[in-house]
Protein backbone atom coordinates (compact mmCIF):
# COMPACT_ATOMS: atom_id res chain seq x y z
CA UNK A 1 0.00 0.00 0.00
CA UNK A 2 1.59 3.17 -0.74
CA UNK A 3 0.07 6.77 0.94
CA UNK A 4 0.82 9.84 -0.25
CA UNK A 5 3.12 12.11 1.71
CA UNK A 6 -0.09 14.57 2.87
CA UNK A 7 -2.16 10.85 4.07
CA UNK A 8 1.23 9.81 6.30
CA UNK A 9 1.70 13.80 7.49
CA UNK A 10 -1.76 13.78 8.74
CA UNK A 11 -1.99 10.37 10.12
CA UNK A 12 1.63 11.13 11.74
CA UNK A 13 0.06 13.96 13.16
CA UNK A 14 -3.38 12.34 13.94
CA UNK A 15 -1.66 9.62 16.59
CA UNK A 16 1.60 11.32 17.41
CA UNK A 17 -0.71 12.26 20.89
CA UNK A 18 -1.98 8.76 21.09
CA UNK A 19 1.08 7.23 21.08
CA UNK A 20 2.99 10.00 23.12
CA UNK A 21 0.33 8.51 25.84
CA UNK A 22 1.04 5.05 25.21
CA UNK A 23 4.79 5.51 25.68
CA UNK A 24 3.70 7.39 29.18
CA UNK A 25 1.48 4.39 30.15
CA UNK A 26 4.24 1.98 29.40
CA UNK A 27 6.56 1.22 33.12
CA UNK A 28 9.30 0.53 30.60
CA UNK A 29 9.48 4.15 28.96
CA UNK A 30 10.42 4.68 32.89
CA UNK A 31 12.56 1.80 33.64
CA UNK A 32 14.48 2.65 30.53
CA UNK A 33 14.98 6.34 31.09
CA UNK A 34 15.78 5.58 34.76
CA UNK A 35 18.69 3.48 33.27
CA UNK A 36 19.66 5.36 29.93
CA UNK A 37 19.51 9.09 32.05
CA UNK A 38 22.52 7.94 35.04
CA UNK A 39 24.73 6.62 32.77
CA UNK A 40 25.00 9.41 30.55
CA UNK A 41 25.13 12.03 33.36
CA UNK A 42 27.89 9.79 34.77
CA UNK A 43 29.81 9.93 31.52
CA UNK A 44 29.35 13.59 30.79
CA UNK A 45 30.08 14.60 34.29
CA UNK A 46 33.01 11.52 34.18
CA UNK A 47 31.82 10.61 37.91
CA UNK A 48 31.12 7.36 39.34
CA UNK A 49 29.48 9.03 42.57
CA UNK A 50 26.41 7.58 42.92
CA UNK A 51 24.17 10.12 45.11
CA UNK A 52 25.19 13.06 42.63
CA UNK A 53 24.84 10.88 39.69
CA UNK A 54 21.21 10.10 40.58
CA UNK A 55 20.12 13.24 42.13
CA UNK A 56 20.87 15.15 38.89
CA UNK A 57 19.35 12.35 36.76
CA UNK A 58 16.28 12.51 38.70
CA UNK A 59 16.26 16.87 37.64
CA UNK A 60 17.41 15.53 33.80
CA UNK A 61 14.28 13.42 33.57
CA UNK A 62 11.76 16.11 35.09
CA UNK A 63 12.43 18.12 32.05
CA UNK A 64 12.49 15.68 29.23
CA UNK A 65 8.76 16.14 27.92
CA UNK A 66 7.61 14.23 24.61
CA UNK A 67 5.98 16.52 22.57
CA UNK A 68 4.58 16.54 19.15
CA UNK A 69 5.90 18.95 16.88
CA UNK A 70 4.87 19.41 13.16
CA UNK A 71 7.72 18.41 10.82
CA UNK A 72 7.69 18.22 6.99
CA UNK A 73 7.67 15.43 5.54
CA UNK A 74 10.60 14.80 2.30
CA UNK A 75 8.91 14.05 -0.49
CA UNK A 76 8.51 10.36 -1.84
CA UNK A 77 8.31 9.05 1.33
CA UNK A 78 5.53 5.69 1.05
CA UNK A 79 4.31 3.51 3.21
CA UNK A 80 4.11 -0.58 1.97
Amino acid sequence: MSLSNKTIQNLAIALTPEVIDYIYADEGWIDYMMEIIPEAVAIKLKTEDYELVAEIAYAVLENIVLKSVTVPMSKGVSVK
